[in-house]
């Protein structure tokens, strides 16, 4: 029987519980309503198990032992109805328009497998520049797949990378196997990249560009602050590639996507923090990779990049709730 709903929202919970509210009034506030949302609590102590039950049937919730977020999204997956799978972290948030901009991609691009959102980075306690705001047009681009894009998606304060970006067809994650319920919560870094090599050979993939669709809240308790964590993904992530793991696209384009994480993040996060043994062990570890990301870097920089596609009548204007200034708190997703 086919699915009532297009949207299942994905959100792994723990000890987020200062966070938590913004993000489960983000997807309630969405402008489309053919979704549902599945919180996990994954082990909380700090009264966020309480708080998800105070939304009454608004919301499903799950628990579990504290597995990490990998396993929390798996479990998700396994009860969701939705025809395409979302993801959102606890201590983040959609703009109000998410569902509905994803919803236009699915109807003008004939329901593809993989579609990219941009994630807009901002710092706890802080508001969002005045022109985020402002009205756009749906402005995307188009790639055979994920792991054959022509061209960066996003930049310094602006993003593609994450599991907030993606949002994939039900039946697709679960033909991958979903994420690793091998992962612990001490080992989950890089879920994104493990996932998006998975599913990097389906297409087409869709990557919008405008309007912005998610928010990542900057604090202290973000993994991305633990560089030795992300380094240690990323290897892990590449020791996968060698046993054969992931089998979609070309291989060297899967190198390639290993490769340039590894250079970006050994180069920016560890020797810009002054952790030049991290670094070049990160290097070493990837040097076959970072060599074919190169390279692939140098050939696409003679080609020309895919166009901008703008969907017509679709201009959409980014909400953001109200953002009041909080403190940081440590936890692990």
């Amino acid at each position: 029987m086919e699915s009532k709903l297009r949207f299942s929202i994905l959100m792994p919970v723990y000890n987020r519980r200062e966070y938590l509210r913004q993000a489960i009034d983000s997807v309630l506030a969405q402008t489309f309503t053919g979704y549902e949302l599945i919180a996990v609590d994954d082990g909380s102590t700090d009264g966020s198990m309480e708080l998800l039950e105070s939304y009454g049937d608004r919301i499903k919730i799950l628990q579990q032992h504290h597995q990490g977020p990998e396993a929390a999204r798996n479990k998700a997956a396994a009860v969701a109805e939705g025809e395409y799978l979302a993801f959102l972290d606890s201590d983040d948030f959609l703009f109000s328009n998410a569902l509905a901009t994803y919803d236009e991609v699915i109807r003008n691009f004939d329901f593809p497998p993989l579609i990219l959102g941009t994630i807009l980075f901002f710092q706890d306690g802080q508001a969002f520049p005045e022109d985020t705001t402002k009205q756009r047009p749906m402005k995307v681009f188009k790639f055979q797949n994920y792991l054959s894009k022509t061209r960066p998606l996003g930049d310094a304060n602006r993003s593609a990378n994450g599991m907030g970006s993606i949002i994939v067809r039900n039946s697709v994650y679960h033909d991958v196997g979903g994420l690793r319920n091998s992962s612990t919560p001490q080992n989950f870094h890089v879920e994104d990249t493990h996932f998006l090599l998975k599913v990097g050979g389906y297409g087409p993939c869709i990557f919008i560009d405008e309007p912005a669709t998610y928010a990542y809240r900057r604090h202290d308790g973000n993994s991305i602050n633990n560089a030795k964590a992300i380094a240690d993904g990323i290897l892990r992530v590449a020791h996968s590639e060698r046993r054969g793991e992931y089998s979609g696209g070309k291989k060297a384009n899967r190198y390639a996507i290993i490769g340039g994480r590894a250079a970006h993040w050994s180069y920016r996060y560890c020797w810009g923090r002054g952790q030049k043994k991290l670094a070049l062990g990160l290097l070493v570890g990837t040097a076959d990779m970072v060599i074919v990301a190169l390279w692939t870097k140098f050939l696409k920089s003679k080609k020309t990049p895919a166009s901008a596609i703008y969907v017509p009548e679709a201009t959409l204007t980014v909400e953001t709730p109200a953002l009041r200034p909080r403190s940081s708190v440590a936890s692990t997703h």
